[in-house]
């Protein structure tokens, strides 16, 4: 007798779909669960209206009566400011998710700063919140996914084939945030059919497996000066995801090597909002000091020619990527509205004269906060009593050559100087590693991020008690101390439950 075609299908394999919602640019992974290597992670870099690219932009443009346009398409003809919706392009929303998170020194939303932007400058539709908007990108994404690409490829077993989606988030979201994320994601459809299932991941933690599947497979190394040395057991690295919005850390150390890696956590991640996106605002209030008052005029300075997609972005966004590679110490940026000629600010013939020096005054607030973030997150390893070997430097942020060169040079003042490496792939890192993450997960044990005290009477000590705490307990416990707290915060098996071991008396 045959078996039912949606158990069989069940029996057979199940797809892993992880999805990077990121800040700026978001992005799809997938393999079926029967494939294990790096070379099966298929990327998604065709999109029905959104062209060729590993990623499309984290962006929509509500248009009424329409359905909302999302992507490269949002920024088609529309303007940077108006009364309409339709006239807005909404990005960098998710950051709103946590808007909580990152606000300790190397947040980018410092108020002593006037370089770098703030969550307040992000904008959401009216009656809007930003799990709503995430949710309505989220939905047309879901469908991109399910009814054209996977579609196409899974043309007969798709309605029948069980999908675990992986959402990775950054390290130092709340609970809160996690569960905004969640929520949003099915409200968009994600986990609609009875057969998914949706799990969240540290965006370091999944880059963190994929340098470690890289390394396995001898696929590594973009730009590292030197070596790269093979991880052995009791070595300690340290994972940078500087992304478009956050930078997350995270440290590991290696458990075992054979016959698969395995790793614990060597100290508890970090993050701040200081992202590659605060480089663009920084460039964007840059042009308004050069330009003065008629930059902030709309109708002339719209968002088809300042948005992200714009020529004008665009080129920046070239030179962006170049800067610390190239021997240029100055570039032309042709303006997008005709300026009249201040040689003072560097404008001659519409263009805009943009030296070394004032990339670097954009860059450094910004690149400081990550070496800084990095530093602290070193020092935290080494106060648990380990060294830390290397620094591994990945997503879309960590693919720029001066950040590398400016983490290289702090990394080179260390004793021992420490190795930075920057592997293939830096970009899709997140996702690819989702992926593993669902096939074979690695992490053995965390340290939890919260620490929850509890209340309770224990056995008198007079060693550690005062006398005035102390009670003598009616119910035959003996001389008790009140008062004392037990705080909960340890190293924890991946797979363990969190049992509290003790009753808790109450002076009745």
């Amino acid at each position: 007798m045959e078996k039912p075609r949606e158990l069989e299908a069940q029996e057979r394999e199940k797809l892993i779909v992880a999805v990077d919602f990121g800040t700026t640019y978001s992005g799809i992974a997938f393999c079926h669960s029967n494939q294990k290597e790096l070379r099966d992670i298929e990327v998604i870099t065709s999109w029905s209206n959104n062209g060729v690219a590993p990623k499309v932009p984290t962006e929509i443009r509500y248009v009424d009566g329409k359905s909302p346009l999302w992507g490269a398409e949002a920024s088609l003809t529309c303007e940077r400011r108006g009364t309409a919706n339709s006239a807005v392009i909404y990005n960098r929303f998710k950051l709103l998710l946590d808007p909580r998170s990152g606000t300790g020194l190397y947040n980018s939303a410092d108020e002593s700063s006037d370089d770098i932007s703030t969550d307040d400058e992000i904008r959401l539709p009216d009656k809007k919140s930003a799990v709503s908007v995430s949710a309505d990108y989220l939905k047309l994404l879901y469908q991109e996914l399910m009814q054209k690409i996977l579609r196409r490829r899974l043309p007969e077993t798709l309605d029948i084939t069980p999908i675990h989606f992986i959402f990775s988030v950054p390290a130092i979201w709340s609970h809160e945030a996690q569960s905004a994320t969640k929520f949003a994601a099915k409200q968009a459809g994600f986990c609609s059919r009875s057969s998914d299932r949706l799990t969240l991941v540290s965006e370091p933690e999944a880059a963190a497996l994929y340098v470690l599947k890289a390394m396995h497979e001898a696929n590594f190394s973009r730009i590292s000066t030197t070596a790269v040395p093979p991880l052995a057991e009791g070595d300690t690295f340290v994972v940078c995801d500087a992304g478009g919005g956050t930078v997350d850390l995270i440290s590991y150390e290696v458990e075992d090597v054979k016959p698969a890696f395995r790793l614990v956590e060597a100290a508890v991640g970090t993050g701040a909002k200081c992202g590659s996106s605060y480089i663009d605002e920084a460039f964007l209030h840059l042009l308004r000091q050069k330009i003065g008052p008629t930059f902030d005029d709309s109708r002339v300075w719209s968002q088809k020619k300042i948005g992200r997609g714009s020529t004008l972005m665009k080129t920046f966004d070239s030179i962006k990527r170049s800067f610390g590679q190239t021997t240029n110490d100055v570039w032309y940026i042709e303006l997008p509205v005709n300026v009249e000629d201040d040689e003072e600010n560097g404008i001659i013939e519409n263009e805009l004269e943009f030296t070394a020096e004032d990339l670097k005054d954009l860059f450094d607030p910004v690149v400081d906060q990550v070496v800084g973030l990095i530093r602290n997150q070193v020092d935290s390893v080494q106060s648990c009593g380990k060294t830390v070997s290397a620094i591994f430097l990945v997503g879309g942020f960590g693919e720029s050559h001066y950040l590398y060169q400016s983490v290289e040079k702090w990394a080179n003042t260390q004793s021992p100087p420490l190795t930075v490496i920057n592997p293939q792939d830096s970009w899709s890192a997140i996702m690819r590693g989702a992926v593993i993450y669902a096939l074979n997960p690695a992490i053995r044990s965390r340290r939890l991020r919260q620490h929850y005290g509890f209340e309770s009477s224990v056995a008198f000590d007079p060693a550690k008690h005062d006398i005035a705490d102390s009670w003598m307990c009616p119910f035959g416990a003996g001389l008790r101390a009140s008062g004392e707290v037990t705080w909960s915060g340890h190293m924890v098996n991946y797979n363990n439950r969190i049992l509290i071991p003790r009753q808790l008396l109450t002076d009745l």
